[in-house]
């Protein structure tokens, strides 16, 4: 065979279907030791990226990776989107699971392990179609916690991940520029700011209350380019009253009053209640009164996955009941939740930030002096996810049947911007396609090169 591939993007031209394009293009670097070029045309063996035709076969949002026998003395990789940002994603598992599973020799010697790819050997046939299970799915961070900004959106793309819901004390300087990147990478930023919510609890749900966060909206958020607002207010606690008042009664008095104010002056905007669930669960009757307008961000909703601790495995019935009820609660809302078991921040040294300041431009000192502490963590996570996870892909599947939802982590302070994590990209697999089974998930994502175990 011919040993020159190329690259060749038949689709459009757009920062995403780049980003794809350098995706493949590293990881033939890693297993070849070459770097395919990138060019219009080829006569030769080619890597070829296109939009869908109806003839094509692609599942809507998704993309489908063809690699056939070759004709002749060349050999074609066929990668089709059913959009731009489909391509990429594309781009991303032919980079990442594709070429780390054709790199595999599958026996001990000749060759030792490791395929050369790219090379005279053909690359194995493949032909697989697939579409997301979770049309939204994403990460939950503290802006002060992400201290590369456009690296945890990179990873967020490798990962195939489109909604990322930023807390922050005060709107981040450079918001805007956050979410153009975000939007080309085909990510939707949710920005999300304290509606009551305080490392102490207090209860105000005075007009007055209502008015400041409206206000605060106009005022920081509602020319930032996001794409909707998140807010938590006073339900983190396992206490069922506050202020001498039944919580779920008091919170959905409150935050219906609040999100009737901002959209009355923006009807279209996104709003989502991140509800912890333990103040609550008992007096669901009270939530099921939230505007329908509203999405219900769940969290707290028991064990693995919901709980911080990936090991806390000790109430799963009670855990799946809790699920259950909230998914059949309001079936025709958006509603979703913040599951959890990875990297959360330092409580033990948390501080507020004390005024508005450009979110994620930590100097490289500063990354490298967290680097091996947090690959400490994550490696305890990744022993109990491989020993856990299961109950991820379970609870994914029970939200992908429900439709309409959307799906979060909590990966906060965890140096996302430089590393994956297994657990982060178990979490994403099961997210995209929860169809597999667990070991198929827990194998593929093992053996990238690029996850850090």
């Amino acid at each position: 065979m011919n040993d020159i591939w190329r690259i060749v993007n038949e689709g459009p031209d757009t920062p995403a279907v780049r980003f794809g394009i350098r995706a493949i293009q590293d990881a033939a670097e890693r297993a070849a030791g070459c770097r395919l070029p990138a060019s219009g045309h080829a006569d030769g063996n080619a890597v070829r990226l296109s939009l869908a035709a109806p003839e094509d076969g692609v599942p809507e949002d998704g993309y489908r990776i063809r690699v056939t026998e070759p004709e002749g003395e060349c050999q074609t990789a066929r990668i089709i989107g059913y959009d731009g940002i489909a391509l990429m994603y594309g781009c991303m598992d032919f980079a990442g699971k594709y070429l780390s599973q054709a790199s595999l020799s599958r026996k001990a010697a000749n060759p030792y392990y490791v395929r050369p790819l790219f090379t005279r050997e053909k690359l194995p046939e493949t032909d697989c179609a697939v579409s997301p299970s979770v049309a939204r799915r994403g990460l939950w961070t503290w802006g002060l916690a992400v201290y590369d900004w456009r690296g945890y959106l990179e990873n967020m793309a490798r990962l195939k991940l489109n909604e990322v819901i930023i807390w922050n004390d005060f709107a981040p300087t450079n918001g805007r520029e956050i979410a153009a990147r975000a939007h080309e990478l085909g990510i939707r930023v949710i920005w999300g700011y304290a509606w009551g919510w305080d490392t102490t609890m207090k209860l105000d749900v005075s007009e007055e209350a209502s008015q400041a966060i409206a206000d605060r909206y106009e005022r920081e958020y509602a020319d930032l380019g996001g794409d909707g607002i998140y807010f938590q207010s006073f339900t983190e606690t396992k206490e069922e009253t506050l202020g001498g008042r039944l919580i779920a009664e008091a919170v959905v008095e409150f935050v219906n009053r609040t999100a009737g104010k901002l959209f009355s002056r923006h009807p279209n905007l996104r709003i989502q209640f991140g509800l912890h669930a333990e103040s609550v669960k008992h007096r669901l009757e009270y939530i099921a009164h939230v505007d329908p307008r509203l999405e219900i961000i769940w969290e707290n909703c028991g064990d693995f996955p919901w709980h911080t601790m990936p090991d806390r495995t000790d109430r799963p019935e009670e855990t799946r009941d809790l699920t259950e009820k909230i998914l059949t609660l309001r079936p025709e809302a958006g509603d979703g939740a913040v599951l959890k078991s990875m990297i959360q921040l330092d409580w033990g040294h948390f501080r507020h930030q004390e005024g508005p300041a450009a979110l994620g431009c930590a100097d490289e000192a500063t990354i490298r002096a967290r680097e091996e502490p947090t690959k400490r963590i994550w490696r305890y996570i990744a022993g109990e996810w491989i020993d856990h996870g299961e109950k991820c892909l379970d609870t994914v599947r029970r939200f992908a049947e429900r439709g309409n939802t959307a799906l979060y982590n909590l990966l906060e302070d965890g140096l996302f911007e430089r590393m994956i994590p297994l657990s982060a990209a178990l979490y994403a697999e099961c997210c995209f396609d929860c169809r597999r089974d667990w070991h198929t998930i827990l194998r593929e994502c093992i053996q990238q090169t690029e996850i850090l175990i």
